[in-house]
């Protein structure tokens, strides 16, 4: 019975075998992961998505017999001689595993593409059986120099690098065919080497000798493989110390882990976060997206991205002044149309030297890098305001209620420092009885602090989350009524301002509409995923929503905003924290169906924020910060402080006039006309108060969380409207403005 069982395995095998060599087989290889196309809302192509993994195929003149000589020396020595298989190879490396020896593969270069091509990774006798039928079929197919051609386009060299061209762009900074070249100087022969035996040496483990994770490790098997070189006649004793050993060389083996680069775009913040909502979509499979040639339609309005780009540039054009970020919402179904920031990161110095890892940032960081309009938490000001006055209006007071706002005004803070607590208005002289309309028009802290704790912070804060604004809101501080302890993106700004502009119903943000297969050239490809209506809730009545509309149109119209008057209707909130840390200006336009949150700030609230331990005196000394940190004063023509409705104003207010004149010179190009300069629009100028507004100490701050007095600007004093708006956005209906205030009594 055993021998008719081991007569029928040989048999079996043997026929198998046989099928397999004579078989036809289709050698043709897989292509290799493209990038995906990510389009704007109108089709035009503004960014890709690259794959994680890096692949760069070349012709087989641009590899040079030194990386060939190499490949051999380390991983099959008898590769010129055999047919595929090695049978020396495979009885050495059988006997070894039997005899308990140092394990040695036993497969041959061609039988490990066949592996990495065809068979795949499965651990068994079958799959090893197939793999060497293939191999011996591949080399009478193909010439040896081919299939090492194909070996070193497919070889895995870690850190996701496929081929030697990969490998060498990204470990030395150049590509395969100049593995030569130092980085300065003529072409060495001895450096090719060096690099050609790193290369080489890794691959039959390139997780572990992975040489940015472990160059020592890395470098032993550098060793191993120009001593195998040596043995194989490629290159001569003395070659291979010297391209181990000289410290040039040395030097010039060492990673420099250069990285793919990403298209250049003008949307790099919205590409990296439309590329972290496709990899944390549930059903994402990175092999499937990356080798159908995708193409994703985004929400992005490229031109109004474009206007957002300029305007930043325009209105903060030196490289200290400070961050900012802006970033449009379509309230209607949560479209992020546009998002853009400026970021710098100032250098921090001990004692004159930069302190590692604080040498500063120029610029957004793109690969996924820190996104200002997405991921910054900053004090939001004056701009909950808006939530108190919903919060009151559902709890029966209306925007005719009045309410005294003294100069100054003390509340009770039992258990709290200080006690009392004491609120500011920006200025003594603002004190009177407000509705509460008008108090949001001129941003009274001392109506709408306490206006928070009589409507209830905690229902204030619910209410604000429940609309779409995110952060870190902690309502327990007394503060919180103006902004204190309430720190949010501006995504979330917009997305919230979005709830009032949609009447009460808030809508969860969106970026693509739709994933296209096999888009290529004009081909649009087949639609394999078509995005569904972002969810939507109703947090507050449509009444309540167009009265707090009804009084943001206030701010605008002759408030603490009015430096965005445009032709068309605008509301929205200014706000400003204690010394202009942050400022914002967050408007809805109703013609163009977005809400538009605007920050400012410094990446540093303070200047001497750091400190550090001196070893030589054990004691603590400060951190120099050099260039943008603290307060915001003195920035572009501005005296004094930054409130909302200086800069953060004029980067809105110019945004949308640069988009009307694209919008304006697309039109007058399809109509044959000459565009007009990007600088001129019809809309109202921008203007910005350069006024030193009066200024008020800051109250100590509370025990439960340090709050901050928020500011808000004093314009010109201008005589409210007395005819209601001759024109106003759909949802709201136009009141008569309140009059103005009477005289305290």
């Amino acid at each position: 019975m055993l021998l008719v069982g081991a007569l029928s395995l040989v048999v079996g095998t043997g026929a198998f075998v046989g099928g397999l060599l004579a078989a036809p087989i289709d050698f043709a290889v897989a292509p290799p992961p493209t990038a995906a196309l990510l389009t704007a809302a109108d089709g035009r192509q503004f960014a890709t998505i690259l794959p994680p993994e890096r692949r760069d195929p070349v012709a087989a003149s641009e590899i040079p017999q030194v990386m060939r000589d190499a490949i051999i020396s380390a991983e099959d020595e008898r590769f010129l001689k055999h047919n595929g298989v090695d049978p020396l190879a495979t009885v050495r490396a059988v006997f070894r595993d039997l005899s308990g020896g140092v394990s040695q593969g036993g497969s041959t270069l061609t039988q490990q593409y066949v592996k990495n091509a065809y068979v795949g990774n499965e651990r068994s006798a079958m799959r090893k059986i197939r793999e060497a039928a293939l191999a011996v079929r591949l080399e009478q197919k193909l010439s040896k120099q081919e299939i090492l051609t194909d070996y070193l386009n497919a070889l895995y060299l870690g850190n996701g690098l496929y081929g030697v061209q990969a490998a060498s762009k990204y470990y030395f900074g150049v590509p395969v065919k100049d593995l030569d070249v130092p980085r300065h100087g003529p072409r060495d022969p001895l450096l090719a080497i060096a690099r050609a035996s790193i290369l080489a040496g890794i691959a039959p483990a390139p997780s572990a000798w992975n040489p940015v994770k472990d160059f020592t490790t890395a470098r032993l098997r550098q060793q191993y493989t120009l001593n195998r070189m040596v043995v194989g006649g490629f290159i001569t004793p003395q070659q291979a110390s010297d391209a181990y050993s000289k410290r040039e060389y040395i030097q010039l083996v060492r990673p420099v882990r250069q990285q793919q680069a990403d298209q250049p775009t003008e949307a790099p913040e919205f590409a990296d976060y439309v590329k972290a909502k496709i990899k944390a979509s549930p059903g994402y499979d990175e092999d499937v997206f990356f080798r159908g040639s995708l193409r994703v339609k985004t929400t992005l309005d490229l031109d109004l991205q474009k206007a957002f780009n300029q305007a930043i540039k325009e209105v903060l054009p030196r490289e200290s002044d400070p961050q900012a970020a802006i970033v449009a919402v379509d309230y209607r179904n949560g479209d992020i149309k546009a998002m853009a920031t400026r970021r710098y990161v100032p250098p921090v110095t001990d004692r004159g030297k930069l302190v590692p890892g604080k040498e500063g940032v120029k610029g957004y960081q793109q690969k996924l890098g820190f996104n200002l309009a997405t991921n910054a938490l900053r004090q939001s000001g004056s701009t909950i305001k808006p939530f108190t006055l919903a919060q009151a209006l559902i709890e029966g007071l209306t925007l005719n209620t009045t309410r005294y706002g003294p100069g100054a005004k003390s509340i009770p803070n039992p258990g709290g420092v200080p006690n009392p607590y004491v609120l500011h208005n920006s200025e003594p002289s603002e004190a009177g009885s407000f509705t509460l309309r008008r108090a949001l028009a001129k941003s009274v802290n001392t109506v709408y602090g306490p206006l928070a704790i009589e409507v209830g912070r905690t229902k204030v804060a619910k209410l604000a989350k429940a609309a779409g604004l995110s952060g870190k809101i902690e309502p327990g501080p007394l503060s919180f009524g103006v902004g204190g302890s309430v720190e949010v993106t501006p995504l979330s700004e917009a997305v919230a301002y979005a709830t009032f502009a949609n009447g009460g119903v808030h809508i969860a943000p969106r970026t693509y509409t739709e994933v296209r297969a096999n888009a290529t050239g004009t081909n649009p490809g087949q639609v394999v995923q078509r995005a569904a209506p972002s969810p939507s809730k109703r947090v507050m009545s449509a009444s309540v929503a167009g009265d707090v509309v009804k009084a943001l149109t206030d701010v605008v119209q002759y408030g603490t905003a009015t430096s965005v008057k445009q032709d068309s209707v605008v509301f929205g909130k200014t706000g400003t924290t204690n010394s202009s840390t942050d400022a914002w200006f967050t408007g809805c336009i109703p013609d163009e169906h977005i809400c538009v949150a605007t920050w400012m700030g410094n990446e540093y609230s303070s200047c001497d924020l750091l400190s550090a331990r001196d070893p030589a005196t054990k004691k603590r000394h400060a951190l120099q910060v050099q260039g943008s940190c603290g307060g915001m004063h003195d920035i572009e023509g501005v005296r004094g402080q930054i409130f909302g409705g200086t800069l953060p104003a004029k980067i809105f207010a110019r945004a949308q006039q640069i988009y009307k004149q694209i919008q304006a010179d697309t039109k007058a190009r399809a109509a044959g006309l000459a565009a007009g300069p990007a600088a001129t629009s019809t809309a109202a100028p921008v203007t910005t108060s350069t006024r030193h507004p009066r200024r008020t100490p800051s109250p100590t701050p509370a025990a439960q969380v340090a709050p901050t007095r928020t500011v808000a600007p004093r314009p010109t004093k201008t005589v409210p409207p007395t005819q209601a708006p001759t024109s106003a956005p759909p949802i709201i209906i136009p009141s008569q403005p309140p009059p103005p205030s009477p005289s305290p009594t």
